[in-house]
């Protein structure tokens, strides 16, 4: 695609709207023009009317620039909008916008319809991690925004967030190689803070609420002031007599400061354990309050280098000084107009579609004016055409003309006969598969998932319906097991007219083996599946088999059952336990619970069963299981008419099972036969929970005539 000639950035800022407009010469992006007007008032500033008195200074930017026809790129700050990261299973790159699809529903908070998304892959030829960042807005949130654009007359091409233009502008104008070392980019806005993290071509995000007007705030606080004033007063530290007193009112911001940068790039690092940070880039005029970067750099040990000019553009001649006054204001804006002429190493878009197809439209009203004239003519001269065309008709014989006529119309039936013979050959091809091969697909997964979890061998006893027997083995030496939910997301190739169902697993269990234990028993056992089996509609592909990272980034999560006593000596842990499986658990979050399991199901195969203590989960006897059954399978779970036979626990440990659970209105199966988890866990323990990924490819693939499959 082409790149654009020229393009406008405009970030609105709390203490200033900026504006950059980049023209692309050659490959090189040269300023051609630039703004920066402040707002008669701080947008923080208490009892500010903020939309009025953002009209008011747009207002004064359109009075002086010319915006008219001209692409504009804005931008939303990182607080108010998502950036979640999450790294895929190893699976082929036409299945990628599959599984990001289904990353997103999972990872973004509200129903997918209510919000703008757009996702962006990081990868290299040097590490074989493929890793995505998905980026989100709620529609009305960026509605407002661009009603705000449209009384003016400007309609955005690109919507993308903050940080992600502090990115590209970083990314371009330090020419940042493929291989370049880590870096982090912090920028301080007036409400909150984006640190950004760019290694080797990828990028990394977190957002905290920490900003400039925390620092005025602080001032105000301590010299009892008006906000407005504490605002000039911060602005004009560096010069001010009473530096020394202010920088003690500013000092618990400061310490604020430094632990969550501190905590962002801890959390980087233990997710991406690779070359250490050394560098910081400083970006915002929070900057400027005298002695900030120097205590910045102290506390974290990092050089700190404030982007006060650009290396790869300049403004030349009368205007150079100003813009070189405001440069560290102009970052993101910077940002925002590379990607409108094609040179971000980002591209991500939270524009509204309709409103791009609008401005598309309009653009090419000059060129319906033309058609029209055109059209015009051209009717003019038709009108001669029926005269000249009728005298040639009389010369003709009447017969040849209506035997033309009634082949066409015997054969435009024909065609007609074919279609519907055609449409309805492919309808029942459809039916055909659903009813005769595609109902065993998911009975055949159910059917894996249960005996790859009870791989894991969990005890005989566990095993048993008898709960006596359970009492017998000591609850911290009790290998359980738990299949909590089953879910599925259908996918159609109709290249190779190969189908695929991405399969999530949600396991629970409370081996000492940790993430060793689940791919030594459960996954290995799916990767023995990959060749064709009798009865079994479909090979499991082993490369696709992995664990899935919640939004921090975790494959395992942890929780500890509540009530635990001083450990004793007995209790102690064990110190033959492998160094793989302590590996394994330094990184978990004992709070940590893993994201919910959605699944986007297809009649071919993508249905989904899912259970949640404390909401009516069926739980099966064997290894302490809970046995699942998708929606629509046709078939019914064994373990619920064996429920009623398990031996009921006593009165109290009933109460302590059941009463959480009876608040929230449990199913039927729980009220009639609740399974008191302090029989299975004992207070103290650790309990762990992972979900597996793999994807099942179906062999018996859809018949030729059928166009597409029905589930499609």
């Amino acid at each position: 695609m082409a790149k654009n000639k020229s393009a406008w950035g405009i970030e609105i800022g709390a203490h200033a709207i900026k504006a950059i407009r980049l023209e692309l010469v050659g490959d090189e992006a040269v300023i051609r023009d630039f703004a920066c007007i402040a707002h008669n008032k701080p947008l923080t500033t208490p009892d500010v009317d903020v939309a009025e008195m953002t009209r008011l200074t747009m207002g004064q930017l359109v009075a002086v620039k010319n915006l008219e026809d001209q692409k504009v790129v804005i931008s939303v700050p990182g607080h108010s909008a998502l950036a979640r990261f999450a790294k895929l299973p190893p699976v082929e790159p036409k299945m990628i916008p599959n599984i990001v699809k289904f990353e997103a529903v999972q990872q973004i908070p509200f129903p997918i319809e209510q919000v703008e998304w757009d996702y962006q892959i990081f990868s290299s030829t040097d590490n074989p991690e493929v890793e995505v960042g998905i980026f989100a807005i709620e529609k009305a949130r960026i509605e407002e925004k661009l009603k705000l654009y449209a009384e003016y007359g400007i309609r955005p091409e690109v919507v993308t967030l903050g940080p992600l233009a502090v990115f590209n502008a970083v990314s371009y104008d330090h020419t940042l190689a493929e291989d370049h070392k880590p870096m982090v980019i912090l920028d301080i806005g007036t409400q909150a803070s984006d640190v950004i993290f760019a290694d080797s071509g990828r990028c990394w995000i977190r957002t905290f609420p920490l900003g400039g007007t925390h620092f005025t705030d602080a001032l105000k606080d301590s010299f009892k002031i008006n906000y407005s004033k504490a605002d000039r007063l911060k602005a004009e530290s560096a010069t001010s007599q009473h530096a020394r007193q202010m920088m003690q009112a500013m000092r618990p911001v400061f310490g604020d400061l430094v632990q969550q940068v501190q905590l962002s790039i801890s959390h980087y690092q233990t997710n991406h354990q690779q070359t250490p940070i050394e560098t910081m880039l400083a970006a915002g005029s929070t900057f400027r309050i005298p002695g900030l970067r120097k205590f910045l750099g102290q506390q974290l040990n990092v050089d700190i280098h404030r982007m006060d000019e650009f290396k790869r553009v300049r403004v030349e001649g009368r205007e150079a000084a100003d813009f070189a006054a405001n440069s560290i204001n102009f970052v993101t804006a910077y940002g925002l107009a590379l990607q409108g002429i094609g040179l971000s190493r980002i591209s991500v878009n939270l524009a509204p579609v309709l409103g791009l197809r609008e401005k598309v439209w309009g653009k090419k009203n000059k060129w319906f004016i033309t058609a029209a004239s055109i059209a015009v003519a051209g009717s003019v001269a038709m009108f001669a055409a029926p005269v000249v065309d009728q005298r040639h008709l009389d010369l003709l014989d009447q017969s040849e003309i209506s035997s033309v006529l009634s082949t066409g119309a015997n054969l435009q039936k024909l065609l007609q006969e074919a279609e519907s013979t055609g449409e309805a050959g492919a309808t029942v091809a459809n039916m055909d598969q659903l009813l005769s091969n595609d109902r065993r697909i998911w009975p055949c997964i159910l059917k894996d998932a249960l005996d790859a979890t009870l791989s894991a061998k969990p005890d005989d006893e566990i095993n048993a319906k008898d709960v006596a027997a359970i009492h017998g083995i000591s609850a911290k030496n009790r290998k359980l097991i738990v299949l909590e939910s089953l879910s599925g997301a259908y996918a159609f190739d109709d290249a190779t007219k190969k189908r695929t169902i991405v399969v999530s697993m949600n396991i629970e269990f409370a081996s000492d083996g940790k993430k060793t234990f689940l791919v030594n028993s459960i996954m290995k056992w799916l990767e023995t599946q990959d060749k064709p089996r009798p009865d079994v509609p479909y090979i499991i592909l082993p490369k696709s088999i992995a664990l899935k990272a919640d939004a921090k980034g975790e494959e395992l999560q942890v929780t500890e059952i509540p009530g635990a006593e001083k450990k004793t000596d007995s209790q102690k842990p064990n110190s033959n336990a492998s160094a793989t499986d302590q590996g394994d658990s330094a990184d978990q979050d004992a709070s940590a619970t893993p994201p919910p399991a959605g699944s986007a199901s297809g009649s071919a195969g993508g249905g989904g069963s899912s259970g949640a203590r404390g909401s009516g989960r069926r739980r099966g006897s064997e290894g302490g299981v809970v046995r699942e059954q998708p929606p629509d399978s046709g078939s019914t779970s064994s373990t619920s008419a064996n429920a009623t036979d398990a031996p009921k626990a006593d009165a109290s440990e009933e109460l302590t099972a059941t009463s959480d659970e009876s608040k929230t209105g449990s199913g039927d199966l729980e009220l009639l036969a609740p399974i008191n988890e302090l029989i299975l866990y004992s207070p103290g323990m650790k309990v762990y929970k992972a979900t597996i990924l793999f994807t099942v490819e179906i062999i018996d693939v859809a018949s030729p005539q059928a166009e597409v499959p029905v589930s499609q």
